[in-house]
């Protein structure tokens, strides 16, 4: 078959981790914007306020967050944001303000990094290993720079797909605790996994600000994220001060919804069908890389290419884009430029359908075995 016959008919986007759709997402929506319209207050769900949640609100985000906490979480703690980026903001002016520091890994969310420059924030970097953030760089780091927070993505990082130990996460806390440091924890990724440990909100929850939300196990759509507090105070500090700015509340209609679909089982039932579709487009994916190394997890959102000995990264970049392909450069999680690694990230969650993936990762598993000049590396999963 010749390399042109893989070229996709329209631009397929490997770019956004966007969560696959479950089998059963159109129903369950369909049946659920249903049951809304036959509530009797429906229409006042549109005209009242809802800041910060109402009670019912965050008490189903309690009992939904107590299970990726393996232990009750007070509802005080809880505060319903518009998704995690909102949730982010928050909590970032909580704990640090202009000329603070924050500290970040190596490798990091760049969302984060540019939220933290935008509110005058500096960030340091601290090294990392296969476990994530490294306790000794850590340490150094608090008695450098004294920061005010730590931001981790210690369930599957992203990136590279970490999932962080439990071993490492307490050492991260002592540290944390010894120095007076925040954590800020995002979470997003947490709820796809299973058999992975407790989040820092859990295990530290007197020094974290946890953040998560639906659009990585559900649809970016949902628009409804958690920030848990470490207690009901200082929840209440971070209403206080963002009444009435920032975005007061999540769409009332979506906030709905979503516990609609918390309190008869629907959610839960989603994010498996989305954890069993990206085993389904990993194994695709994984097919497609048989000879270049690469990092992953059976049931992550995207894979973390190693392009060194093979191409340059944004040489791949522009080949795939001229094949109809769109892929995501990793400078843009380096955390300091001048030290970024050669790798791409890969997302298999975003295209419509596997046919649709299987079409993508052709033409960038083609470009890859031509460009390369490797012997036979297998994939890691991890």
């Amino acid at each position: 078959m010749s390399k042109d016959s893989y070229i996709p008919n329209a631009p397929i986007s490997l770019e956004r981790s966007t969560p696959p759709a479950s089998l059963n997402l159109r129903s369950t929506v369909k049946e659920g914007l249903r049951a809304l319209s036959d509530l009797t207050e429906i229409h006042n769900v549109l005209r009242k306020h809802r800041f910060s949640g109402t009670e019912a609100d965050k008490a189903h985000a309690a009992e939904w967050l107590a299970s990726r906490f393996e232990t009750p979480v007070d509802p005080k703690r809880v505060i319903l944001t518009n998704g995690a980026q909102n949730a982010m903001v928050l909590a970032l002016a909580s704990v640090a303000g202009p000329g603070d520091t924050v500290l970040m890994e190596t490798l990091s969310y760049h969302g984060f990094r540019k939220q933290a420059h935008v509110q005058g924030i500096r960030t340091k970097i601290i090294a990392m290993d296969n476990d994530g953030a490294e306790p000794e760089a850590f340490e150094k780091a608090c008695r450098e720079f004294a920061p005010k927070a730590l931001f981790l993505m210690p369930t599957v990082h992203n990136p590279t797909t970490i999932v962080m130990s439990m071993q490492r996460r307490q050492d991260i806390a002592r540290i944390a605790r010894q120095y007076g440091v925040s954590i800020i924890e995002d979470d997003v990724y947490g709820l796809l996994p299973e058999d992975v440990p407790a989040p820092f909100g859990a295990l530290a929850s007197d020094i974290t600000w946890h953040i998560t939300s639906f659009a990585k196990c559900v649809g970016a759509g949902v628009r409804v994220g958690y920030l848990v507090a470490p207690d009901a105070n200082a929840a209440q500090k971070t209403l206080d001060r963002f009444y009435g700015i920032s975005s007061w509340y999540p769409a009332s209609v979506s906030v709905e919804l979503v516990n609609l679909w918390l309190a008869n089982g629907s959610m839960e039932k989603m994010v498996a069908g989305v954890r069993q579709e990206a085993i389904a487009r990993q194994r695709i994916a994984a097919d497609c890389l048989a000879n270049v190394p690469f990092q992953t997890r059976p049931d992550a959102l995207f894979l973390w290419v190693n392009l060194e000995g093979i191409i340059d990264q944004d040489e791949l970049v522009a080949q795939c884009a001229s094949k109809n392909v769109i892929i995501r450069p990793g400078r843009l999680f380096a955390t300091d430029p001048k030290s970024s690694l050669n790798y791409v990230r890969i997302v298999i969650g975003s295209p419509d359908s596997r046919d649709d993936l299987k079409a993508a990762m052709a033409v960038v598993g083609g470009l890859l075995q031509t460009a390369r000049d490797l012997g036979p590396v297998s994939g890691v999963y991890q």
